[in-house]
């Protein structure tokens, strides 16, 4: 399933890309999603934005013709759990089923892109017991942890989202949609991005995306992290986790292996993920312990037989931007 194409797509993209951050704070603040396109008319800087309509929807034209749509903060289809996330992207871009957003419980996985062989196998037996208990997954679809866990939920008849950190359009994205087309076609997998379009990919959207990545999970399992130490003065964070870190502060349940890797260590000794047992089963969030604003502690696992259904419910720039909400 897909979104139909509206004229409106077009206008979302102008704010989310082109107009600065007061425009957009202006524009949550007076709450009207409906009228996105009279609002940003009504802006001094709606001459420069209007010099980008053309463009860019001719792209999202070719986005459509693709088989993929614009997800906009006003469409019911947003993800309900991605408006907990701090700074939630206005629109999001997809390519695939968008009706995998609101199916049952879906648990999110992070880890190394060059994981040990130990973690890669530990990543494909969770997918695959996970998956045969009627979960569905979502992961940043890097190399490593994340493209085992895709491709074995995909292989066990689950469904998958991939969230890129890069556009869905840009060139370095198209041999990993061509390689999957076969799940996009089965109604398998979802490709997001918040991203234009064209946006290459950079280590700072990898870190992005991170946040996406863990709203949409009822729980976040750790595969195999890197640490969290200080580097110049200031404290560095391995992208993984620095998503059990999000995730645990939007009060999802954080789970990591007990495996020797230093990341994971860290990770269970500050109190930020708990121990995965064997065993043990997750529970969807709005089942498990309710976890604490602080990262004292993580909520124990729940044994879960049954998956629930989730609860539903400024001047012109030379690149497109690619910022948050606010």
């Amino acid at each position: 399933m897909r979104l139909e194409p509206r004229e409106d797509w077009v206008y979302w993209v102008l704010l989310q890309h082109y107009a600065d951050g007061n425009i957009r704070r202006r524009f949550v603040a007076e709450g009207r999603p409906a009228e996105v396109a009279d609002f940003l008319r009504e802006q001094d800087e709606w001459a420069v934005l209007e010099a980008r309509v053309v463009a860019e929807t001719l792209l999202l034209q070719q986005l459509w013709e693709a088989g993929g749509c614009l997800i906009t903060w006003h469409d019911a289809a947003y993800p309900a759990a991605l408006r907990e996330a701090q700074y939630p992207p206005l629109a999001l871009y997809a390519l695939g089923d968008v009706s995998i957003l609101q199916e049952p419980p879906i648990v999110a996985f992070a880890g190394s892109r060059n994981a040990s062989e130990r973690a890669l196998e530990e990543a494909q037996r969770l997918a695959r017991e996970l998956v045969d208990e009627g979960y569905h997954t979502v992961t940043g679809f890097a190399r490593g942890v994340d493209l085992t866990v895709a491709e074995t939920t995909l292989a066990r008849g689950g469904k998958t989202i991939g969230v890129l950190a890069q556009g869905l359009m840009h060139k370095t994205a198209q041999p990993t949609i061509r390689a999957f087309m076969h799940a996009l076609n089965d109604d398998q997998l979802l490709f997001l991005s918040e991203l234009h379009l064209n946006a290459p990919w950079t280590g700072k959207f990898a870190m992005m995306r991170n946040r996406i990545v863990a709203a949409l999970g009822d729980l976040l399992i750790v595969v195999e992290s890197g640490v969290s130490r200080e580097e110049n003065g200031k404290r560095a964070f391995s992208g993984t986790y620095e998503c059990a870190r999000t995730a645990r502060k939007m009060g999802r349940p954080v789970y990591a292996l007990d495996l020797p890797a230093e990341g994971n260590q860290q990770l269970i000794r500050e109190g930020i993920a708990q121990v995965w047992g064997d065993g043990a089963a997750a529970a969807p969030a709005s089942e498990a312990s309710p976890a604490s604003d602080s990262l004292d502690g993580a909520a124990a696992p729940q044994k879960q037989q049954t998956p629930q259904k989730r609860a539903a419910g400024r001047k012109k720039p030379s690149k497109p931007e690619n910022p948050s909400l606010f």
